[in-house]
């Protein structure tokens, strides 16, 4: 964190200028039993290093895994060094997005080459700049959706999206009193087809399924954008694993009019929570509704390529009530990473990797089931997770792996009643067969039953 050295006074003048008695008048969006109650509990008087090393014994606190089988939308991927390497270049470092295409064709290249990317794996025409993150890259999309659509104002939704997913939409979609939410219910963990046909109607706008779902399956697209095209709506795919692209069709080759997701595991690390990055791409007849920045490819007057900010219908631009987006930022320097990642991989080395995840997941996944208390719950096609339902103690099961520094998969409880006792397990390129065989040999000294 930065030093910003500030006296009392210049405090009160801060506070005076906007019209707030204490700084702590500023806090009060925060609910009250989340708010810190006094100071921090440091060495008083103590030197920057005394803090610096409190700090630390803090940090150490913090359990290490050995090895991580969760994902449920943040993937621990291998991120080569390349990368820090070449995105810590004082060149990418800026306070602010330049628009001047005359002093940032470097900035404006790199999103297009990441633009192109992502169209390229997704199989669609145009794309934007990015997004913050796969929530917000939901509801960007479904409320394009309905603005292309124009006099429909419903959006289905399969259950199979991450949950997560579902209340950034929720809560997006409440101020909007026009505008519907409607759930399609999972069957056999994909999306059932029986009722998603039965809320199709001439009010449906779009259509949104996981791809893979949020339970690891592998949505058919092409069996789902029959009856969706059918009914004059958009199907939408909803992609939380970036790098399955590596080994599914794209999504708009197998039917999707739009293609949205989270891209974090090119080249991010999940950390504590993020960053993420969410895009967003879509037919070229649907372009002139896409939110956010747009970066194109033209000519000087020279005949020189170059590169500059287009279609930017955004609220700084244009009427706020008439912008197509108000979230006002793309991920800059996020989305380089995936740009650096994905030309560092190429084509056959993201392949690779890819198939490094399936056959890692099929291998957890047929070790796991060796164990009693493990059976199968669904069987459809996965990219690298999968669900199992578990006989024994969960809590056992979770309390045996912390205790050996091992992340179990996600309790699908939590999310799903109908899929207690379930667990949403993950196999990257980063799972060894030393791994597997430890997680394997823990479970199987957990105690049998409840």
């Amino acid at each position: 964190m930065r030093y910003l050295p500030s006296s009392p006074a210049e405090d009160r003048a801060l506070l005076d200028t906007i019209g707030v008695p204490r700084a702590e008048d500023l806090l009060v969006g925060i609910p009250e039993s989340l708010r810190l109650k006094g100071g921090l509990d440091l060495p008083a008087q103590g030197s920057e290093q005394e803090v610096t090393w409190q700090m630390l014994d803090l940090a150490n606190r913090n359990t290490r895994f050995c090895a991580q089988f969760l994902g449920a939308g943040a993937y621990d991927h291998f991120v080569p060094s390349a990368i820090d390497a070449m995105v810590s270049r004082q060149e990418w470092f800026t306070a602010y997005t330049p628009y001047q295409p005359e002093i940032s064709q470097g900035t404006l290249q790199h999103i297009f080459e990441y633009q192109t990317l992502i169209c390229d794996l997704t199989g669609l025409d145009v794309t934007n700049a990015s997004l913050y993150d796969g929530g917000t890259a939901c509801v960007e999309t479904a409320l394009m959706a309905v603005r292309v659509q124009k006099k429909r104002n419903t959006v289905l939704v399969s259950r199979g999206l991450h949950p997560l997913y579902r209340q950034v939409l929720a809560t997006n979609f409440a101020p909007h009193d026009d505008l519907k939410l409607v759930e399609v219910d999972l069957k056999d963990g994909v999306t059932d087809l029986a009722d998603l046909q039965a809320k199709l109607n001439g009010d449906v706008a779009a259509v949104m399924v996981g791809y893979p779902n949020f339970l690891g399956a592998v949505e058919d697209l092409t069996a789902l954008a029959g009856p969706v095209h059918a009914a004059g709506a958009l199907l939408v795919s909803v992609t939380q694993e970036a790098l399955a692209f590596g080994w599914l069709e794209a999504p708009g080759k197998a039917g999707a009019d739009m293609a949205c997701g989270e891209a974090m595991s090119f080249g991010n690390k999940p950390n504590f929570g993020g960053p993420y990055l969410g895009f967003l791409a879509v037919k070229d007849a649907h372009k002139r509704e896409i939110p956010g920045r747009v970066v194109g490819q033209t000519k000087d007057l020279d005949g020189r390529t170059g590169y500059v900010l287009t279609l930017t219908a955004r609220e700084q631009h244009i009427r706020r009530d008439k912008a197509t987006s108000n979230i006002c930022s793309n991920q800059g320097l996020v989305a380089l990473r995936a740009n650096i990642y994905l030309q560092v991989a190429g084509p056959e080395g993201l392949k690779g990797l890819a198939e490094q995840n399936v056959a890692k997941a099929q291998y957890l996944r047929q070790r796991l089931l060796e164990l009693p208390d493990m059976e199968p719950v669904f069987d459809h096609p996965f990219f690298n997770e999968f669900v199992l339902r578990y006989k024994g103690d969960m809590a056992a099961l979770q309390e045996a792996c912390l205790a050996e520094s091992l992340l179990p998969g996600l309790d699908l409880g939590r999310f799903y009643p109908e899929y207690q006792g379930c667990i949403l397990w993950c196999a990257t390129e980063l799972h060894t067969r030393r791994m597997i065989e430890s997680l394997v040999e823990i479970l199987a000294r957990v105690p049998a039953t409840v």
